[in-house]
């Protein structure tokens, strides 16, 4: 829930606030917004190793889960707080303030979705396991797509001021919930006898993972390339959908991702039932095929006439994605246990730290991407806020938004159609290494 919460929470307030209410250049918000997510994935690795050789009384990953929610939580509401409301000012205080928002999750996430992967060892038990942080998460997922309709209440004087007060609200659940793995989750007990890794070495080795490079670079293209239309979505149904109408557009995109995250809760329970009978690539090539009918139908179903229609197309992409991000990330659990037998090691925080390094480099380019489309598109913020869009503009902006969505989710499906990984494969090397601890012992 605190995962969701930091990363998510600063994605979809960033333009509503600084450039739908302030009329902030998007480019240069894209940027503002990149490069603390830039920077933050060059630590990630080296957050990674040292997660993976810290030895404390209270294990490898608990101190930095802990220090890491609390830091986020405090940070959040500042974000909102520039003095300037310039271009340059505003752009200089988010990026400096990202940047350590950013640091702080990455102390807090590594080590967090480490501790997951070293839970079980189990092929099938990896797949109901992981599931749980997904049903927790998107339990969260019903709030975030309300957070731009918050802070437009009328009470809090302005979208600023109401960007401010919800992110405190934010930041009172993530140090709650961020800090809940730290007091109570439990690491693998035969990780503190290995050898201490030096940081090139493993990352050498990690990056040299054939499994491991084709999951990584699967979820990079459909991660940044949703992301990317996905930041355009506000745009589409304020401007094309509902004529410039700002309240109404984001509350349909709050009912949305609504009804995305409870469809998604379906998609988690198909993605386990097939990841335990088929196998985990023939289920994530069913789910991105699913995923990519429901961006190819939005073509049709984004129509001012009937707005709501759109949720048709929601469903089909809740039902194929979240499954999908699932699956792709106990793949990742899967390639470390393979690691381990060729490396006799659990390092569990580099995969972990490079996974997201790439999903970082991703939404940091998917930043910068959606705030060139606009321009590229035409899209201006005052002029559309005055008379509205123009057919070309409104026309360019839909085919941008569903045809990349499709693009990416096609290449991701014929990507991951060369993971090597079944799940005899697995079980197999389980078997060894089980076999191979038996005999040490």
């Amino acid at each position: 829930m605190a995962d969701n919460l930091i990363m998510n929470a600063f994605s979809s307030l960033v333009l509503p606030v600084y450039n739908i209410a302030l009329f902030i250049n998007p480019a240069l918000l894209g940027w503002a917004m990149a490069i603390p997510r830039a920077l933050d994935a060059i630590i990630d690795p080296w957050m990674g190793n040292i997660s993976d050789n810290t030895r404390s009384r209270w294990g490898r990953r608990r101190p930095y889960i802990f220090f890491g929610a609390i830091a986020c939580a405090l940070i959040l509401p500042i974000l909102w707080m520039s003095p300037s409301k310039s271009d340059w000012g505003v752009f200089t205080w988010l990026t400096i303030f990202g940047t350590l928002y950013f640091l702080a999750y990455t102390v807090f996430i590594i080590p967090y979705q480490a501790l997951g992967f070293e839970m079980t060892t189990d092929y099938d038990e990896r797949s109901r396991l992981l599931a749980w942080p997904n049903y927790l998460g998107m339990t969260i997922s019903f709030f975030l797509p309300w957070l731009p309709r918050m802070i437009e209440y009328s009470g809090f004087g302005g979208a600023v001021r109401g960007a401010i007060y919800v992110s405190i609200g934010v930041s009172a659940i993530v140090l709650v919930t961020g800090i809940l793995p730290a007091l109570f989750g439990r690491e693998i007990a035969s990780a503190k006898e290995q050898n201490k890794t030096h940081f090139w070495d493993t990352l050498k080795q990690a990056c040299g993972n054939r499994s491991f490079l084709i999951v990584a670079l699967a979820n990079v293209i459909v991660l940044g390339g949703l992301a990317t239309m996905v930041g355009l979505s506000l745009y589409v149904n304020i401007f094309i959908i509902y004529g410039g109408d700002r309240a109404a557009g984001l509350a349909l995109c709050g009912v949305a991702g609504s009804v995305y995250a409870g469809v998604s809760y379906l998609s988690v329970f198909i993605a386990v039932w097939m990841n335990t009978r088929f196998g985990k690539k023939i289920s994530a090539q069913i789910l991105l095929c699913l995923t990519l009918l429901g961006v190819t139908s939005l073509w049709f179903t984004l129509v001012p006439e009937l707005p709501y229609l759109q949720l048709v197309s929601t469903i089909i992409i809740g039902l194929g994605l979240q499954g999908t991000w699932m699956t792709f990330f106990t793949m990742v659990g899967d390639v470390c246990e393979e690691d381990e037998l060729e490396t006799g090691l659990r390092r569990e925080g580099m995969f972990s730290s490079i996974g997201a390094f790439s999903r970082k480099m991703a939404v940091a380019g998917a930043s910068i991407l959606s705030g060139l489309v606009l321009n590229g598109v035409g899209f201006d913020a005052e002029l559309a806020a005055q008379s509205g869009l123009t057919e070309s503009v409104g026309h360019n902006l839909k085919l941008a938004f569903v045809l990349g969505q499709a693009l990416v989710c096609l290449s991701g499906l014929i990507l991951i159609s060369f993971y090597p990984i079944t799940r005899d494969r697995a079980i197999e090397t389980q078997k060894i290494l089980t076999a191979r601890k038996s005999a040490r012992s």
